[in-house]
């Protein structure tokens, strides 16, 4: 009787793994609605925290799961910055998308990468809505907009980032099982 019930319950291994998932979870969703609640405040120039917390939990997840908080993170930028919802959704779904692909294939956990991710990221995002939002419509002194609101905005956004990745780091090193990097070869068949 007692070795049958032993056959059900995970080894204490799967049982740590299983946990630490959890409580590595439940601090991802901490960070993402803090950041949503500190772009909902107040009528100052803001980061977009959203973009470089999605990098981050990009840069270790599977392309699902990287697809997934793209798409949470962008529905939520969405609601903050009062756009349509689904326009920072598709772009964050890319850029997720991207990322968990080039770390899992070509990149490895860098500093500068993620800087540089949302440099590229904040850049192309800040533009398509100066762009999709004044500039298009030629309102007066749209040029005022984006040196004082969408170049700071982005700005902003570079340097959360350098604020947001050792935080990250933290959770990984302590809550990820490390990443073991192999080369896989690929047998070509002999020309005759």
């Amino acid at each position: 009787m007692r070795q049958s019930k032993q056959l059900f319950l995970p080894p204490k291994k799967k049982r740590r793994t299983r946990l630490r998932n959890v409580i590595r979870w439940i601090l991802y969703v901490l960070l993402i609605l803090l950041a949503f609640l500190l772009a909902n405040t107040g009528d100052y120039l803001k980061p977009l925290l959203l973009i470089p917390i999605a990098f981050c939990i990009s840069s270790v997840s599977g392309t699902i799961i990287s697809a997934t908080v793209g798409i949470v993170c962008g529905l939520l930028m969405d609601i903050s910055t009062g756009t349509l919802l689904g326009y920072h959704t598709i772009v964050l779904f890319v850029f997720c998308m991207l990322i968990s692909v080039l770390y899992d294939r070509l990149m490895q956990q860098r500093f500068l990468n993620l800087v540089l991710f949302t440099a590229i990221a904040s850049f192309f995002i800040t533009g398509c809505d100066y762009i999709f939002r004044y500039a298009i419509w030629s309102y007066d002194n749209v040029s005022y907009l984006y040196l004082h609101h969408s170049l700071p905005c982005m700005v902003y956004t570079i340097i959360s980032s350098m604020v947001c990745y050792p935080i990250f780091s933290l959770i990984h090193k302590g809550l990820l099982p490390p990443r073991k990097r192999t080369v896989e070869k690929t047998v070509k068949p002999i020309e005759e």
